[in-house]
């Protein structure tokens, strides 16, 4: 269980191993992320620049940045802040002490684990990570532990929307049936899970449109579309164009 404490939830992921390695291109809209390089180098590409990421180096992303991971070969950690954390452009950091901040992530992953830590603790935690980083202002939310648990989902969500969604899985992941969880879901994102899902698919292929000129069966299959016809109906539905036309639209200036 996702617990909240002060302004972060945090995921650890080792991405050799993922099954969604590389994450392909995506942005979060309600998060900022702080992608920590534990071990091994990273390839991340942002919208207007290529970095590779080493050892002890930490990327602030903020939200609604286009970014995509074109290679990890070793472990990341994520920390992962409501967009209330005012992260304003990209800033790529290294750290004075690894080891340091290394223990730090441990701990806060352990424990985050744990119902019997403290807010107060997990918030100190953080406090000492920032400034390892010369990151000195923090912003708390008051944000309910239900609320963190959601946040954390709609990060997910829009990282691995190229795969095959199901409802049940994710439910059972909030020990709901599947009833109550899209309800829930509704009440807070104002539509259905897999309505989600696919709002992140057509946002991903409108920016593969406008700033790519890859085809429309590569965007297609980026996008977790099996062949062209399906995409171009489903984007046709949600954009009320075709994708071609979208792209000579957005080409114009229109």
């Amino acid at each position: 269980m996702i617990q909240p404490y002060g302004i972060h939830t945090i995921d650890s992921q080792d991405l050799r191993f993922s099954r969604h390695s590389p994450l392909p291109l995506h942005r979060h809209q309600q998060t900022a992320e702080l992608v920590w390089v534990e071990s091994g180098t990273a390839e991340v590409t942002l919208v207007d620049q290529r970095l590779e990421l080493s050892v002890g180096e930490m990327l602030l992303i903020p939200t609604g940045c286009w970014h995509r991971f074109d290679r990890v070969d070793g472990r990341i950690r994520t920390l992962i802040c409501p967009s209330a954390a005012k992260i304003p452009t990209v800033q790529l950091v290294k750290a004075e002490s690894p080891q340091f901040v290394a223990s730090l992530f441990t701990e806060l992953e352990r424990d985050i684990q744990s119902a019997a830590t403290t807010v107060g603790k997990c918030r100190k935690m953080v406090e000492l990570l920032w400034m390892e980083f010369g990151i000195m202002q923090l912003l708390e939310s008051d944000l309910p532990t239900e609320s963190f648990r959601l946040l954390h989902l709609l990060h997910e969500l829009e990282e691995t929307c190229h795969l095959s969604f199901s409802l049940s899985d994710t439910a059972a992941r909030f020990g709901l049936s599947k009833f109550h969880f899209s309800r829930l879901f509704k009440e807070c994102c104002k539509e259905t899970p897999l309505q989600f899902v696919i709002s992140c698919r057509m946002d991903c292929a409108q920016q593969l449109l406008r700033a790519t000129g890859e085809d429309v069966a590569s965007i297609a299959a980026q996008c977790g579309y099996k062949s062209a016809t399906q995409f171009h109906a489903a984007f046709t539905r949600h954009s009320s164009m075709t994708p071609r036309r979208y792209r000579l639209q957005q080409r114009d200036g229109l």
